[in-house]
């Protein structure tokens, strides 16, 4: 078992549970390194409050710089970020990362995973494979950012689901990725158009001062799904 230290940059929701991740920060927090993704032993690895005790019970919330309890690296190479979490020890809150700085962890990938005659929205596993450089989440600025809400009817559930979407430009591309960032949901996207009613689609207040975490989700049918995690407003 080893702690190993993040600035929490996703903490979205994932079945019923939380998909946490972050950047890794060395002991004085002056260098940033790689993505780190902890995971339990859940379905798809979601983190339930159980799995994310803390010393000082304070929850756990985007830009925490937390040391996070692990056992082993999941050799997920779809994943490579993921760490499989030791849940006998507490995660130790340090402090909180400035605002100011998030700048400072801007990425620019070439693309989004973009796979020929594929959506957009998702990915395959044998794509991934594939790939030289393996990584499963990006912090990004994205250009025209608008969110779109809908409900549809879910035959298969028998009920009404509501339905959230980030619209944004990356390079040559337009996006439309579920949205499962709580707050900016919370926040944001409560007025719902009713079932036999057209999308509504807005842009943020912040528009596109911001930087949004994108995250491939684990396979579900043969894909990966490309998700927004978190919405970061700058100042």
């Amino acid at each position: 078992m080893e702690f190993k230290r993040i600035i929490v940059l996703a903490n979205s929701m994932k079945k019923g549970g939380r998909c946490v991740a972050g950047r890794e920060v060395d002991g004085k927090e002056a260098t940033v390194g790689n993505w780190l993704r902890p995971i339990s032993d859940e379905s798809e690895g979601e983190l339930m409050s159980r799995h994310m005790v803390t010393a000082n019970g304070l929850p756990v919330e985007v830009l925490d710089i937390v040391d996070v309890p692990l056992h082993h690296h999941a050799n997920d190479k779809c994943h490579p970020e993921d760490w499989v979490l030791a849940t006998s020890h507490p995660w130790k809150h340090r402090k909180q990362f400035l605002v100011k700085d998030l700048v400072g962890l801007e990425e620019k990938p070439r693309n989004l995973w973009l796979e020929d005659r594929s959506n957009t929205d998702r990915v395959t596993c044998d794509f991934l494979q594939h790939r030289k450089q393996q990584q499963s989440l990006y912090l990004l600025r994205p250009k025209n950012l608008r969110v779109r809400l809908w409900r549809e009817f879910n035959p298969r559930k028998g009920y009404k689901q509501k339905k959230t979407r980030a619209i944004f430009d990356y390079g040559d591309a337009e996006f439309a990725l579920s949205l499962t960032d709580p707050v900016a949901t919370t926040r944001h996207c409560t007025d719902f158009p009713n079932v036999n009613e057209p999308p509504r689609e807005f842009t943020l207040p912040f528009r596109d001062n911001c930087l949004v975490c994108v995250s491939l989700t684990p396979v579900f049918n043969g894909f990966h799904f490309k998700v927004v995690a978190t919405v970061l407003e700058l100042p």
